[in-house]
């Protein structure tokens, strides 16, 4: 079996500076990471992980903390860091938070005693949980949540709110029920804020409901009190349970009501009808929050924020007038 200085004298650099390409502890070269690489595989270099974690205390382990599990649009995020991490030689550990302080400092301390050497979160519910996250004293990168000086993937949510509301616009929408989620956090109050400026300037009657308490009931009196002819919904599980609402009141969808969702989940195209939504690129958002964060960790790129396109599906759940 190689050892390291044979891997040093084979790509002609020293063995700290392999240690350091290996470890990510410290800045290599470009040019002279891709030597050490080669000569890596032209030897079969296996590096012992085991010795590597107990001498850095930390592991090629990436915690994932992620609000809300049984939401498809965070089961793609979670296939897209693992997938990536997988093809850098990373493994994944995964939390639920499910947007609870409790569960979520919880997650951080398992992250913690298991050495993670880095942490990738999304929507941590309070400043408490996001202080523990910060305390950890690792690199970290946020999906979704914009904090000045942290590392950030996010889509484009201003754009997102605004193809919402121009969307229903364009199915003649002129009484409109925007539907938000916590207006805390940075994704949804941007597209909210969006949404509501693009139907203000176009002279809409506009109502807003925060989704957290909303029941049947109190959605249809507000449907019926004001006219409502078009819901704006902050994700496409809600928009789901909006068609429901309103297909048990006998109100057809997009006939009366029409529905947009927002995320594109993989059961967005099979319900009936189906429904019209802003597709965020979940999967890439998982990717490149892994690639970010193991890039910081290797030396190989610092800290950076990276922000993805967004796009109207056009399906069933809107109407479509003639221009």
């Amino acid at each position: 079996m190689a050892t390291i200085k044979e891997v040093a004298n084979y790509a002609k650099v020293s063995v700290a500076t392999v240690s350091r390409a290996i470890n990510g502890n410290g800045y290599v070269k470009q040019e002279t990471r891709k030597k050490i690489e080669e000569a890596i595989q032209a030897l079969n270099y296996k590096p012992n992980e085991v010795a590597r974690a107990l001498n850095m205390k930390t592991s090629k382990m990436l915690g994932l903390l992620l609000p809300d599990m049984s939401n498809p649009f965070f089961t793609v995020v979670a296939r897209g860091v693992e997938d990536k991490a997988m093809e850098r030689g990373y493994h994944i550990m995964i939390g639920n938070g499910a947007m609870d302080e409790t569960k979520e400092c919880n997650y951080l301390s398992m992250f913690k005693v298991n050495q993670c050497s880095g942490v990738i979160a999304s929507q941590l519910s309070t400043a408490h949980a996001f202080n523990q996250l910060q305390t950890l004293n690792t690199p970290y990168v946020l999906i979704d949540r914009v904090y000045e000086g942290a590392a950030c993937v996010e889509a484009d949510h201003i754009q997102g709110g605004r193809l919402q509301a121009k969307t229903i616009l364009e199915g003649g929408a002129t009484s409109v029920l925007l539907l938000h989620q916590n207006l805390d956090y940075t994704s949804f109050k941007a597209r909210f804020d969006a949404a509501k400026k693009v139907l203000t300037e176009a002279r809409c009657h506009v109502v807003t409901l925060e989704e957290e308490h909303l029941n049947a009931e109190t959605f249809v009196a507000h449907i019926q009190r004001e006219a409502i002819d078009s819901v704006i919904c902050s994700n496409d599980v809600m928009a789901f349970k909006v068609m429901k609402w309103l297909n048990n009141h006998g109100l057809a969808v997009p006939e009366a009501v029409q529905v947009i969702g927002y995320d594109d989940i993989s059961f967005a195209s099979m319900f009936i009808p189906s429904l019209t939504t802003v597709r965020q690129p979940a999967y890439a958002l998982g990717q490149y929050a892994a690639q970010q964060m193991i890039d910081e960790l290797e030396g190989i790129a610092p800290k950076t924020s990276k922000k993805l396109k967004v796009e109207i599906v056009h399906r069933s759940s809107t109407r479509r007038l003639k221009q």
